[in-house]
């Protein structure tokens, strides 16, 4: 059984929309997960399916969030959660990794 976690790098990098009170957030999918979609929810609802290698890259406002991940089909993996602190202008970048990734 593989289980999903994340990796984070934050940066100080402008965000890409130019509101002031909105932070930058990317979530990058592995590729060798080839037959896994991973479902990515922020604050409990559904925000984006992301495929093998692809990645969600979008504004997100800065505040409290609970974001949690799940690769489908759910069978074969535990969904994984975190909180996530956004603050204004900063980039919040994570990668979805597998167990076997983190040996």
């Amino acid at each position: 059984m593989v289980a999903v976690g994340f990796s984070i790098c934050i940066s100080s990098q402008p965000a890409l929309a130019s509101k002031s009170q909105t932070g930058r957030l990317v979530v990058q999918g592995r590729p060798h997960l080839q037959q896994d979609v991973l479902q990515l929810w922020i604050d409990g609802s559904k925000v984006a399916n992301i495929g093998p290698g692809q990645r969600y890259d979008e504004s997100i406002p800065a505040e409290h969030h609970v974001l949690a991940v799940n690769y489908t089909p759910r069978t074969r993996h535990q969904p994984t959660s975190m909180r996530l602190a956004v603050r204004p202008g900063e980039t919040y970048a994570f990668t979805a990794i597998g167990e076997s990734d983190q040996g």
